[in-house]
């Protein structure tokens, strides 16, 4: 079956985007209609994955792929009220490794393309200081074209201004 035949389904606010095969059988470059002796149409039982469930499954074989091995790691997808959906990989990286990783994951899950907000945590070593952990921070945020996000009433001048008090 061709990706032509995949349809995305868009849902309501309150459900997740579903892709779903469709029903339509992919037509040979000789079809001829049914009067004409056409084979005979085979039910497939309908195959439904939403969103979520292709990024759990595509984002560990990607990581894979990048570092040439397998590697243990987690992936959970949710929905964030400022950021949209998130996808919080854990990975057992040491700090700069993972950081590197992140950058790389950037070019194969682009925010403009897939609206999917990635977000990395390592369980190995802190392996870098906090200038380059800054660094690096900054360098995804480019990147990746996400900027810091606050909520409604957060007031950053009086948080600096009762801190120096």
């Amino acid at each position: 079956m061709s990706s032509a035949n995949w349809i995305p389904e868009f849902p309501c606010a309150h459900t997740e985007l579903i892709i779903r095969p469709n029903s339509e059988p992919e037509q040979p470059p000789y079809y001829s209609s049914p009067e004409h002796g056409a084979r005979p149409q085979i039910e497939r039982p309908p195959e439904v994955s939403t969103i979520h469930q292709v990024l759990r499954g595509y984002i560990p074989s990607l990581i894979a792929a990048l570092l040439g091995r397998e590697s243990i790691c987690s992936v959970d997808i949710y929905d964030d009220n400022l950021y949209g959906t998130v996808a919080m990989i854990t990975i057992d990286l040491p700090a700069k490794d993972a950081l590197e990783l992140w950058l790389k994951l950037i070019d194969y899950l682009q925010y403009e393309n897939y609206k999917i907000i990635l977000s990395l945590r390592w369980l190995g070593e802190r392996n870098v200081s906090e200038d380059e952990l800054i660094n690096y921070i900054v360098k995804i945020m480019i990147k990746s074209k996400i900027g810091p996000k606050a909520l409604l009433g957060f007031d950053a001048v009086r948080i600096i201004r009762e801190a120096r008090v």
